[in-house]
């Protein structure tokens, strides 16, 4: 189970060096190389949950460590492309309204999940994203045949990136409504296995706080038993009272 774990953080901490060194890979090597790194980065994004679910190894810690690197880098992804196009200012300005969205759902204990939404909207930008590093750089495409290329070309920049990004924009659109709905009706969107449960401090039996640390965020028994409750709140404040012992 311990190598499984370190395999798909792996896979998780490749995402957040891709995140790193995006903006330096752009600058010097192009649009063209930057979309085969964002190709390779949201590749890691679906075999990191794929393994995780098959090898039933998931974990709070996971999920929140795979959480955080995904919005980074499809955040800083379209800061990159604000250099090129001021229509990826609209994503960036959807992804900041979900994560305060999010923001008060985990202040109203509910759960902060990806719904159904959410999760296509994470391919979807990855197409988008992948497509627009890819057109910026043309010239490099010597393996397609030169009418498509000349087709392609054959639109203004403007135009050939606004029609890239607004599958990405409409996602945004969706994802930020679907998750206001559950905001604000809960009991209509929102699946919870156990709903209203606090979790019970007796069931964590640990001698100190790393040993707690370990049973809350980093077993996965314990994750599967409650990933689908209205956890997080209730899962930092268990953390604080186990560490108080």
């Amino acid at each position: 189970m311990t190598l499984k774990l370190i395999i798909i953080n792996i896979l998780t901490l490749i995402r957040i060096i891709g995140t790193i060194i995006l903006v330096p890979i752009y600058k010097n090597c192009g649009g063209f190389i930057t979309g085969i790194l964002a190709l390779i980065c949201y590749f890691t994004d679906s075999l990191d949950g794929l393994l995780a679910r098959k090898w039933h190894c998931s974990t709070f810690f996971g999920a929140l460590f795979d959480s955080v690197a995904d919005k980074l880098f499809t955040i800083l992804n379209f800061i990159v492309l604000y250099l090129i196009t001021p229509y990826a200012l609209i994503p960036i300005i959807f992804e900041l309204l979900i994560i305060i969205v999010q923001f008060y759902k985990y202040k109203r204990n509910l759960n902060i999940q990806s719904n159904i939404v959410g999760k296509l909207k994470v391919w979807i930008l990855a197409i988008c994203v992948i497509l627009t590093f890819l057109v910026t750089d043309l010239s490099s495409f010597h393996f397609l045949p030169n009418i498509m290329v000349s087709a392609i070309s054959s639109f203004s920049k403007d135009t050939l990136y606004m029609i890239l990004l607004l599958p990405a924009i409409l996602m945004e659109a969706l994802t930020l409504l679907s998750y206001l709905l559950e905001l604000f009706s809960p009991q209509k969107f929102v699946k919870k296995a156990q709903e209203g449960k606090k979790l019970n401090i007796s069931e964590i039996n640990a001698k100190n706080k790393w040993e707690s640390f370990k049973a809350i965020w980093l077993n996965p028994h314990f994750y599967e038993e409650h990933k689908n409750d209205s956890y997080l709140q209730n899962l930092i404040d268990f953390s604080k009272e186990k560490n108080k012992d």
